[in-house]
């Protein structure tokens, strides 16, 4: 019987051998289930607990050695005799470290022994160890053929796969690559739960690399890749190390092949795997460190191609950059940051593939490029500007850049700069609009930055552009540049350019008719800035002063513009505000005349010409005061403001007529003889026929009205030879020479007057009135009186047919002279004519009747004489009864003047009855009319 001690040493000795077990599944394995179970049978050991140290290698073997053979049951036997192999290898690994000569020989006769036995339990992990012995021992050829026995004997042992990993690698080191690819391939093949795949992987893609089987060599080393990098435990330094090594020779084999482009088609094929960038980053690294710097880019560009959605796609192309950076590409490097911008900035699609939280980190890089980018295109567009070849794509070009770095990074410190930046490149683009946006940024957002002020006035300027180039709307792109001008004024109050702006927003104010606002900010500008230059002051004051006069506060802006006329030396602007100073003093006149206070118009009128008497205002109110002594009914006052305004100011729009009202004015105060005297002028030089005419014809009937006879007689002599036409018109100024004629005791005068009124009637025809032939029967008439005159003047006198020849010929002159009146047909004058006429035939019967006698006649021969005369003078008196009834007839017509009274009264006188004689009566009456 087994001692109790020795059974213990066994239990110890087996439960520690199967630590050093290279299968981990032997301790479960079904064989050992007896002699566990015999162990476990046995009964507890009565023994002292006490402290004791574990059993040295030594130990264990003479333990076994001391029990070896000696079990009944030949299996338990066995496994002591497996069990002893084993610690053998152990000491021998051990003996081999420390330089022992045949280490392994023990271990290698134990494994032999138990091949030889009869039992065939584990007889594939015999093999499986002893073929691993021979294999330390440098028996590599004893090792191959128990790995080829194996795995003949055995094809589904459990060793099987590793024996066929350790066959491929004996081949593989005999240069056999062909077998060690197969044996590499069968490992592979077995999935990869197997703790030989990863190598053997790696091992079939060198298989495959060393026959120049380079494609199924690449594919080997990718899958590989694959693996190592998509499991989710971390790599070991092993795996890491093989991993390592897999992208070595991967970028080994691509060299051989298409490099990037056969890299593209397998990870295309691969449907673009997430860890491709460490093939193409460990390739690009390869072709640097051989300064193949184009194909390194190739392979960069590649990638960006061919992924340009991939998250390490910013990153490749970054590296593409600093390789062509390396590589001395200096403009290639500008190109690809552009690129690198397109592809990954805030306009492309890769921007808005990823959430905020999950793009990829590469701010600071397209910051940088983006700024480099910025300026080199601004320092090339001022370049050629400096030759005179900018054009506005040069500047624009430059602006896109500042605009996607202030649109991708708003809260950037740099933000304020190049904002204000963009803004002068659109300037020089002439871009005004989107230059005043970016302005308007900087000095809205970044108040305290040091561009802010410059960005503001820059602003304001901008606006101003639009202004003149008209794209802002008229009156809106006016209130948008005084509105930025206000704004200005109010934030950058210490800079010297706000008052200025200030000065100019209460300017656009103004235009805008803004008034109060104006003027508020004119003010606010006089005291806020009392150190402010002449120049502005007077701008302010001007303003001032406009805005009350546009509110109609005219007393008060003519005192601001004698202020402002106090500050001020510039001539011309002195021009200026004496004339807004004139309208402020001409607006008070109306003011005063609109509420009829005409005494304060009137003053306020005649102000102005203190200020300035040769203005035009001056000269306006000067002539509006006239129209307001007039309106009063002061014509006198009226008169002499005209005169003296005509005196001072002969020539005159305003004065073109003043002589026509101011002869009426005169003559409406009294002094018509002034009046006749202004129209006198007014007939001799106004430009207008119609105005000398009328003048002429007034003139001189103030002169007649005022006895001013001589004056009056040259003013109707001047008209009546002078103007034709009226003929009415003229025909008075003619019978007006005769009448003045007639008062001067100038008879020829009034003879030739007489005779030219009763020519130009006769002349006029159609164009008389009754009127005019009035006129020219009577002056007919008086002319008849003066042949009346020569008639009686002729005395009969011996030698009797002699003077009887000459009162004949005076009759008839008479008598047609009065026919002629007659003619006209005017009844007052045809009555007369009609007495005349018969009283011509009156007298001349009665002169021949007591005309001069013979001396040398007998009695009986006188008194035949006597009888002659009678009988020559009843004739004529019968004509005078015949006329005389005439106008008697006009009677029973209604007409009873004084010639027809006269007529009657001749006719009581002379009826000696003559009536009977019709044809003479007849003839006559048929003369007479």
């Amino acid at each position: 019987m087994i001692c109790r001690s020795l059974i213990l040493v066994l239990l110890a000795t087996l439960s520690t051998g199967c630590l050093f077990r290279s299968d981990p599944d032997y301790a479960q394995a079904e064989d050992r289930v007896p002699l566990g179970r015999t162990i476990a049978a046995l009964p507890e050991p009565d023994v002292d607990v006490t402290e004791s140290q574990a059993p040295t290698r030594s130990q264990v073997l003479e333990a076994y050695a001391r029990v070896e053979g000696r079990l009944k049951d030949p299996k338990d036997n066995h496994a002591i005799d497996r069990r002893m192999a084993e610690l053998a290898m152990e000491a021998g690994e051990d003996a081999a470290i420390e330089g022992a000569e045949n280490p392994y020989a023990a271990a290698i006769a134990r494994y032999e022994a138990l091949l030889g036995s009869s039992l065939t339990e584990n007889r594939d992990e015999v093999l499986y160890q002893l073929s691993h012995a021979h294999d330390v021992s440098g028996d590599s050829v004893a090792s191959m053929r128990l790995l080829d026995q194996l795995l003949a004997e055995y094809p589904e042992s459990s060793y099987g796969i590793e024996a066929r990993f350790r066959r491929a690698e004996m081949h593989f080191s005999a240069e056999r690559y062909a077998q060690a690819a197969d044996d590499y391939a069968h490992v592979v093949s077995a999935g990869e739960t197997s703790s030989f795949h990863q190598n053997a992987l790696y091992m079939l893609g060198w298989s495959e690399f060393k026959q120049s089987n380079l494609e199924p060599s690449l594919d080997h080393f990718l899958t590989l890749l694959g693996v190592l990098s998509t499991t989710d435990a971390e790599l070991t330094r092993a795996e890491t190390e093989l991993l390592d090594d897999a992208l070595r020779v991967t970028v080994l084999t691509l060299q051989y092949l298409d490099g990037p482009q056969t890299l593209a088609d397998r990870m295309q094929g691969l449907e673009l795997p997430s860890w491709q960038h460490k093939v193409y980053e460990s390739l690009a690294a390869e072709y640097v460190e051989r300064e193949r710097f184009h194909d390194a880019v190739t392979t960069w560009s590649t990638f960006v191609d061919r992924n340009p959605l991939d998250a390490f796609a910013p990153m490749a192309q970054q590296e593409l950059i600093r390789v062509l950076h390396a590589g001395g590409f200096p403009s290639d490097v500008l190109r690809q940051q552009e690129v690198f911008v397109e592809r990954f900035g805030i306009n492309s699609p890769y921007w808005s593939r990823f959430a905020a939280d999950e793009k990829p980190d590469y701010g600071d890089v397209l910051r940088d490029y983006l700024n480099v980018l910025a300026s080199h295109a601004h320092a090339g567009a001022q370049a050629k500007a400096k030759e005179g070849t900018a054009t506005s794509e040069d500047y624009l070009a430059a602006a896109r850049w500042y605009e996607e770095s202030l649109q991708t990074f708003p809260d950037d410190p740099a933000v304020a700069r190049n904002a204000f930046l963009l803004g002068e490149l659109y300037t020089e683009a002439g871009d005004h609009q989107r230059a005043v946006a970016a302005y308007q940024r900087v000095a809205r957002e970044h108040k305290d930055a040091p561009e802010a002020a410059d960005a503001g006035y820059a602003a304001i300027l901008g606006l101003g552009e639009l202004q003149r180039q008209d794209k802002t709307g008229g009156e809106l792109g006016l209130r948008m540049q005084i509105d930025a001008q206000i704004e200005y004024a109010m934030q950058f109050r210490n800079d010297a350019r706000a008052v200025t702006v200030q000065a100019a927003a209460a300017n656009g104010l103004f235009a805008l008719g803004e008034y109060a606002q104006a003027m508020e900010l004119a003010k606010n500008l006089l005291e806020s800035w009392p150190e402010a230059d002449q120049g502005l002051r007077e701008t302010a004051l001007s303003i001032v002063g406009h805005g009350q006069f546009e509110q109609q506060d005219y007393a008060q802006a003519e005192q601001t513009y004698r202020q402002l006329l106090a500050l001020s030396n510039d001539t011309a602007s002195r021009e200026k505000t004496s004339e807004r100073l004139l309208a402020a003093v001409y607006k008070q006149g109306e003011q005063a005349e609109t509420q009829a206070d005409l005494d304060t118009a009137a003053r306020h009128y005649q102000r102005l010409a203190e200020i300035d008497g040769q203005s035009e205002l001056a000269i306006r109110g000067a002539f509006d005061a006239v129209a307001i002594r007039e309106k009063q009914g002061d014509s006198a006052a009226a008169a002499t403001l005209l005169d003296q305004l005509r005196a001072a100011h002969p020539d005159h729009a305003l004065l073109k007529d003043s002589g026509v009202r101011l002869a009426s004015l005169h003559e409406r105060s009294g002094e018509r003889l002034k009046a006749a005297a202004e129209l006198v002028r007014l007939a001799d030089n106004h430009a207008d026929a119609e105005v000398r005419r009328q003048s002429r014809f007034r003139a001189a009937e103030l002169y007649l009205g005022e006895n001013d006879m001589q004056s009056a007689l040259l003013q109707f002599e001047r008209y009546a030879r002078t103007f034709m036409d009226p003929h009415p018109i003229r025909m008075e100024a003619m019978a007006q020479l005769v009448s003045v004629s007639e008062s001067l005791g100038e008879p020829v005068r009034r003879k030739q007057w007489q005779q030219e009124l009763v020519k130009a009637h006769d002349a006029a025809g159609s164009g008389n009135t009754a009127r005019t032939t009035t006129l020219a029967a009577q002056a007919a008439f008086a002319l008849a009186a003066d042949d009346r005159v020569a008639f009686d003047s002729i005395r009969l006198q011996q030698p009797l047919m002699q003077s009887l020849k000459s009162k004949q010929v005076a009759l008839e002159n008479a008598v047609a002279a009065y026919e002629r009146v007659a003619g006209y047909q005017v009844q007052e004058y045809m009555t007369a004519a009609t007495f005349q006429i018969a009283d011509l035939y009156t007298s001349l019967g009665q002169a021949i009747l007591h005309s001069e006698q013979p001396q040398d006649l007998s009695p009986e021969a006188l008194e035949q004489y006597v009888l002659l005369l009678e009988e020559e003078a009843y004739p004529f008196e019968e004509k005078a009864i015949a006329l005389h009834e005439i106008n008697m007839r006009r009677s029973w017509e209604g007409i009873y003047d004084d010639w027809v009274k006269r007529s009657f009264a001749e006719l009581k006188r002379l009826m000696p009855a003559r009536f009977d004689k019709p044809e003479i009566e007849t003839a006559y009456v048929e003369s007479i009319h």
